[in-house]
């Protein structure tokens, strides 16, 4: 991708994280405890998947909103300081946030890919370095902020950062370029297996993550937590790494499809044995594995084997985010028809580890269902 754009992506992720990790469900936490939590995921999960449905409809409104996208994280930044209320940090903030993410993710990979002369391969892997390196900026300013007890004005560094993502300029997309590049025909093979892997790993990295912010928050320590998670994710890219240098492109995807998804698995049965035995730091060090398997490994191969398999005429936009998106709304919807009359009967919110318990066995069902479509990846790829 042209160098603006990296730019502004690194900048951009600095400014999330300092948003999701100070003002997001952190403010909600401290306004309402975990019922604030639970309206935070409702809303952001909710309206994230209708705007970016609204967002994909046409073309030039998705080029426009990826353009405006940072100002929404500016107002999410500025908006506790100028509302000081529960509504803000359970209503305002969630949605502005998943405003944002539902305009700028589905586009982002349409300017990627019509922004590089790369192969798909090559350009992924600089957005996996990218987001690496953003990741490690974005933790080591978390700290700081903490350890210079400055974490008050962490929504306000967020927000002039984003008005530096909106002043960054924009790289022109060459003329005639179109960002949709996905297909229309969902019931072909390809686009049945596209839509399963992103729809699967969705599951995976939003069940594991808001499991880890929920059980991070009860105890306290999310700043460390976000250091932590920086170097697992490095690790897990490590492995990826070494995997792509021993093997030939198509046998490295399937061992690195397979290594992730076990190290997901592994990390996932290791949670849910620490909500067992009731031990926040043994759930957060098993996060961290999880998170080596998702971010580390599976992430950017998820963006390029779904990408290719939901490739093809149609000029549908941003079809991977929002079949990700959609997943993940269909799951917490699902979650609540099942759990509310279950709330309602005990006329209380139970302990955390029996709201994670049903979340984290999905969460294996999932792994397990990638492990075992893993063989169809390589006649797909060469069809």
């Amino acid at each position: 991708m042209a160098t603006n754009e990296q730019l502004r992506r690194i900048v951009i992720r600095v400014v999330t994280s300092l948003l999701n990790l100070i003002i997001g469900p952190a403010g909600a936490w401290v306004a309402l405890g975990i019922r604030g939590v639970a309206g935070y995921i409702v809303v952001h999960t909710v309206s994230r998947f209708i705007i970016a449905e609204l967002a994909s409809k046409k073309e030039n409104i998705s080029k426009r909103a990826y353009r405006a996208s940072p100002i929404l994280l500016f107002l999410a930044g500025i908006a506790p300081l100028l509302f000081d209320t529960w509504e803000c940090y359970v209503i305002l903030v969630p949605f502005l946030l998943a405003s944002f993410e539902g305009t700028y993710w589905s586009a982002f990979h349409g300017f990627r890919r019509s922004l590089t002369s790369d192969n798909e391969r090559k350009s992924v892997k600089s957005f996996q370095k990218y987001e690496i390196l953003s990741t490690v900026l974005a933790s080591i300013t978390v700290i700081l902020l903490t350890v210079q007890d400055l974490v008050e004005f962490g929504g306000l560094i967020g927000s002039l950062l984003a008005v530096l993502a909106i002043l960054i300029p924009m790289s022109p997309l060459p003329e005639g370029a179109s960002i949709g590049f996905s297909t229309s025909d969902l019931s072909t093979h390809r686009a049945i297996f596209g839509r399963l892997t992103t729809g699967s790993f969705g599951v995976i990295s939003y069940i594991t993550t808001w499991g880890m912010r929920i059980v991070s928050m009860d105890t306290g320590g999310i700043a460390l937590l976000g250091a932590m998670v920086a170097m697992s994710t490095v690790v897990g890219f490590i492995i990826s790494e070494r995997n792509e240098k021993l093997l030939d492109a198509e046998d490295a995807d399937i061992r690195n499809w397979k290594v992730g998804n076990y190290l997901a698995m592994a990390g996932t049965l290791a949670m849910i044995a620490s909500l067992g035995l009731n031990s926040n730091t043994g759930f957060l060090v098993s996060y961290l594995v999880c998170r080596g398997g998702t971010s580390g490994i599976l992430h950017h191969l998820e963006v390029r084997i779904s990408g290719q398999m939901l490739s093809g005429e149609g000029g549908v936009i941003g079809l991977r985010e929002r079949v990700k998106f959609g997943a993940q709304t269909r799951v917490l919807l699902g979650y609540l028809v099942i759990s509310l009359p279950i709330l309602a009967y005990l006329g209380e919110v139970p302990e955390i580890a029996l709201i994670l318990f049903p979340a984290l066995v999905l969460v294996l069902m999932c792994c397990i269902l990638n492990l075992k479509t893993v063989g169809l990846l390589r006649p797909l790829q060469q069809a």
